[in-house]
């Protein structure tokens, strides 16, 4: 049963940004509207992931015209994951709503949102729909591929074409702030939580302007992330995979013994040689990289690190 709703509930919005500062000001612009009609208390909090162009000046500024909005910025980029993380650590709010800062998560849906959480939802995902007739982009079906092995191999269930756009109740939060570790993956952590859930769909708007800062190497990162944060099947798989090349390798042995005493062969083969080392060797090299992954995000979490280290912290009543 989830908690009653407050009667004049605080809405903290999120947005993790990285050299967006053509998109800053529309982008507050548009929540401060959504909002304003709504007549919903809100803060926005921008969370600079180290960028290099305008972005801080600009937030900055908004800041002091503004002072329902604040914004938290990094020494450097530390990822698009940490800054989430430092959002919900900072905000403020019985609900908080995280959304990307280049408007492909349009701030119009926010009032959907908020009425699946008034309703009774302690998490409300949102899940990307395609416009009638578009075409399926290769990012696209590599998400869905994604998707679909880490719901074959996880123990949580995670929402197909989900996104980063969502809505957390403060229980939500303060479960995720209570979390020490190093690597995290929301699009599993907050699955895994077991709250109440909703979905809401959504068009993917147009990015406003720039270019997006989320690339093969970030994505693949964040997936390796996911998988190997959420399922040890990987490393049940070296043992299938061991049994079944031993079990190749005895198969060939034997073939080659028969074959040796009936004749067939009269001396030993060169090219079934180097088969059989290329294939073992693979095998080999593939096991201790799967290994190697695991071992190396325990040797992360055991340093305890901090996900990120902050420059500074402005707004009203900055902390």
């Amino acid at each position: 049963m989830s908690a009653p709703r407050p009667a004049h509930a605080l809405v903290s919005v999120v947005v993790p940004v990285l050299d967006e500062e053509e998109c800053i000001e529309e982008l507050a612009r548009r929540v401060r509207d959504v909002m304003t009609t709504q007549g919903v208390a809100h803060e926005l909090l921008f969370v600079d992931d180290g960028s290099r162009d305008r972005t801080p000046e600009r937030i900055e500024a908004l800041c002091r015209s503004d002072p329902r909005v604040r914004t938290i910025r990094f020494t450097r980029s530390f990822g698009h994951q940490a800054a989430l993380a430092a959002g919900l650590r900072y905000a403020r709010g019985d609900a908080v709503i995280s959304m990307d800062g280049d408007l492909q998560h349009p701030p119009e849906l926010l009032p959907e949102l908020l009425a699946a959480w008034r309703a009774g939802s302690d998490v409300v995902h949102t899940v990307r729909r395609l416009p009638p007739g578009a075409r399926r982009g290769a990012k696209e079906r590599a998400g869905r591929a994604f998707y679909r092995t880490m719901n074959a191999v996880a123990r949580i269930p995670v929402v197909p074409a989900g996104a980063d756009f969502r809505l957390l109740d403060r229980r939500v939060v303060d479960a995720f702030n209570a979390l020490e570790e190093h690597f995290i993956f929301l699009r599993g952590l907050i699955p895994w939580f077991g709250f109440r859930e909703h979905s809401v769909e959504y068009e993917v708007g147009k990015r406003f302007a720039g270019r997006s800062k989320y690339r093969l190497s970030p994505m693949l990162r964040l997936a390796l992330d996911g998988i190997f944060a959420f399922s040890v099947v990987p490393l049940r798989l070296i043992t299938l995979l061991g049994l079944l090349t031993t079990l190749a390798g005895v198969a060939y042995g034997v073939f080659s013994l028969a074959a040796f005493f009936a004749g067939r062969i009269s001396q030993p083969g060169w090219t079934s040689l180097i088969v059989l080392v290329l294939v073992f060797g693979g095998v080999q090299l593939l096991s201790i990289g799967i290994v190697s992954e695991y071992v190396g995000r325990t040797y992360e979490e055991v340093k305890r690190r901090p996900r990120y280290v902050i420059d500074y912290v402005r707004g009203r009543d900055a902390r």
